[in-house]
């Protein structure tokens, strides 16, 4: 379970229970209350409209659907922080690669961490030990846990051993695919009845698993997670996730139909064209970073 998911349930249950929510329905406030940045605030806010449990008004407010509120309001508070959530790692890592996606070098301690999730310090230092060794964060003494920035070059570079990785993972469990799987993931990327672009990247980890290879397994398992959210965070645009939707089926479709060379080149083509993302996603976090400069230069002249 992820950040946005966590926000998501906590937020779900909150509604169906009657208890007491935030006073604002605002990204602003809503990321306040969990501690957290905008981000996957704002995704999990966009599947409680698409869900129903938040209605969005013309003017664009946000409100809590009736129909959906219990009658009877819970005098318990439910806690943002009461959901025991299984996989710390994926939680912290989350709000780590935030951190390493603004670009600056950041400290993190043991301590406040441990307050900030509500785990014992034993826990947080088993996750950034974790983290360590995947290269994200690297401990310092007596100063804590350094959160290195991501440089474009580091994205990169994990795209190059990626498709060289994957590709292998293909060649080896083209004989071990199975149909059904392959047409549910198919049926995962095609628009919904509305017209609306949906995109699942479960096909990747699949073939991964089906490669039934230990060291191919290892590598994605040590650094997939985090870069995955990075690429992820960089294929917002509506007109992004519906092209990378259509690769999928182009691998899909050619896998139905036997053609493994075919889905193997679609394969390649579709990692290759993250090259692009990346380079825009930099290109933006170097905009705001000037911007934020110059609005810092200007506070201090004034």
């Amino acid at each position: 379970m992820n950040i946005s998911q966590y926000i998501e349930k906590d937020l779900t249950e909150r509604i169906r229970n009657g208890a007491s929510l935030p006073p604002s329905l605002t990204l602003t406030a809503l990321a306040n209350e969990y501690e957290v940045s905008l981000t996957p605030v704002r995704v999990a806010l966009q599947n409680l409209i698409d869900s129903k449990f938040i209605l969005k008004g013309q003017n664009g407010r946000l409100s809590i659907n009736p129909r959906r509120r219990a009658k009877k309001t819970s005098k318990k508070r439910t806690s943002s922080k009461g959901i025991q959530l299984q996989n710390w790692d994926e939680l912290i890592a989350e709000e780590v690669i935030q951190l390493r996606i603004r670009g600056e070098p950041v400290y993190l301690r043991e301590e406040p961490s441990a307050k900030q999730y509500s785990v014992g310090r034993t826990v947080i230092r088993q996750v950034f030990n974790r983290l360590a060794g995947a290269g994200l964060i690297e401990r310092v003494p007596r100063r804590g846990w350094l959160v290195h920035p991501y440089s474009e070059q580091d994205m990169l570079d994990y795209i190059d051993v990626r498709e060289t990785l994957e590709l292998k993972a293909l060649d080896l469990a083209a004989n071990r695919l199975e149909p059904e799987r392959l047409k549910q993931f198919l049926a995962a990327n095609s628009p919904s009845t509305n017209g609306k672009p949906r995109l699942d990247n479960g096909l990747h980890q699949y073939l991964i698993e089906k490669s039934e290879n230990r060291y191919i397994q290892s590598f994605f398992a040590k650094f997939g997670i985090y870069y995955t959210y990075l690429f992820s965070y960089s294929t917002v645009a509506t007109s992004v996730i519906d092209d990378k939707a259509a690769e999928h089926r182009k691998i899909l479709r050619a896998l139905l139909k036997g053609e493994k060379e075919a889905a193997r080149n679609y394969l390649q083509q579709h990692i290759r064209s993250q090259r692009p993302n990346v380079n825009r996603l930099f290109e933006k976090l170097t905009r705001s970073k000037s911007a934020l400069g110059k609005r810092r230069k200007l506070t201090r002249v004034e």
